[in-house]
């Protein structure tokens, strides 16, 4: 284990980015933690966040910017981010608090506190028009009030379906910056996810692919692409997390999210409203970026917090011998 966190902090020295560094001594440390209650503080962290923004929005200390989206239905709109840095921001906080208090009572979930989710994700998307957080609200409410009727083999569809969930939608996402170039059928749904796929190949051409990528924060962000439009990018914002795990971290990184989807998916294959929930996470990082976010920190600590990595190795340690011992006593 030393290793592992010597080789991790080094890797973060080099990069740039402590967050992986981090990230292990917490994974080490996990199993000493109430997992429920990194739930519980992790939503009042975000709820005393939300609240502090959006205060100091009120009182002019933090920018309300607005950005527009070019539809068909109405050309121009304003979204306004109300003090974040981004109109998806706040949204896309209400859905985690949801995804957290299904997390924490799991079997007991009220259907008034859902409620209150639904009008909290209506309520922001009238300001904010976050098409991916509204529906992934809608969709996880309804489906948390039906899953209560939920038989037992529907669970085990369930728990397949999230433990399969990262490995398909990182293979899809990845196949797609190589089906973009056939055209057809492939821009058509680019334009659906907003062109992700097209800024991911632009990044993809100038630092190409690594098993793992040891490249500065510095040298990954910056870029200088003229796009399609003429318009010069010189930073590219991959909103898909898979995409960006992949061409940030590496590709072998990306086997570290496999694992994540088995670990929960094995610790709660008896609770549908928890599936659920793991599920709509896992599609919310298709289509934004959260999987080195805060917000997506319990998840790997919850993955994780059972794992006694010292008797792994142990264990390990005396198959091995117990194999080399045989083998002698055969000779």
């Amino acid at each position: 284990m030393v290793a592992i966190l010597m080789v991790t902090l080094l890797y973060g020295v080099k990069t740039g980015d402590l967050y992986w560094s981090v990230l292990i001594l917490l994974i080490y440390n996990s199993k000493k933690v109430d997992i429920e209650r990194v739930y519980k503080t992790s939503s009042r962290i975000i709820a005393i966040g939300i609240i502090s923004v959006l205060v100091l929005c009120m009182f002019g200390v933090l920018p309300d910017i607005l950005t527009s989206r070019n539809t068909v239905e109405q050309i121009n709109y304003n979204r306004h981010s109300f003090g974040f840095y981004h109109s998806n921001v706040l949204p896309l906080l209400i859905f985690y608090l949801e995804v957290y208090y299904i997390c924490i009572v799991k079997e007991k979930i009220r259907d008034n506190v859902i409620v209150l989710f639904v009008l909290l994700a209506g309520a922001t998307n009238t300001f904010c028009h976050s098409r991916n957080a509204l529906i992934l609200s809608l969709a996880l409410s309804l489906f948390v009030v039906f899953a209560k009727q939920m038989k037992k083999d529907e669970h085990k569809i369930l728990y397949r379906t999230t433990v399969l969930s990262i490995p398909c939608m990182s293979i899809f996402s990845f196949s797609m910056m190589f089906l973009l170039l056939k055209g057809g059928i492939w821009n058509t749904i680019d334009t659906f996810f907003s062109g992700r796929f097209r800024l991911a190949i632009f990044k993809m051409r100038r630092i190409g692919l690594h098993l793992i990528n040891i490249m500065s924060n510095e040298s990954f962000v910056k870029d200088n692409t003229t796009y399609v439009d003429g318009k010069d990018i010189s930073s590219i914002v991959l909103d898909n997390g898979y995409l960006y795990v992949i061409l940030r971290y590496g590709i072998l990184i990306i086997l570290v999210y496999f694992l994540i989807a088995y670990c929960l998916a094995k610790k709660n294959k008896e609770n549908a409203c928890v599936l659920g929930a793991l599920i709509a996470v896992f599609i919310a990082n298709f289509v934004d970026n959260d999987l080195v976010d805060y917000s997506f920190l319990p998840f790997i600590l919850w993955a994780f917090n059972d794992v006694r990595v010292d008797s792994i190795i142990k264990n390990v340690e005396k198959k091995v011998d117990e194999i080399y011992k045989g083998n002698i006593e055969k000779i």
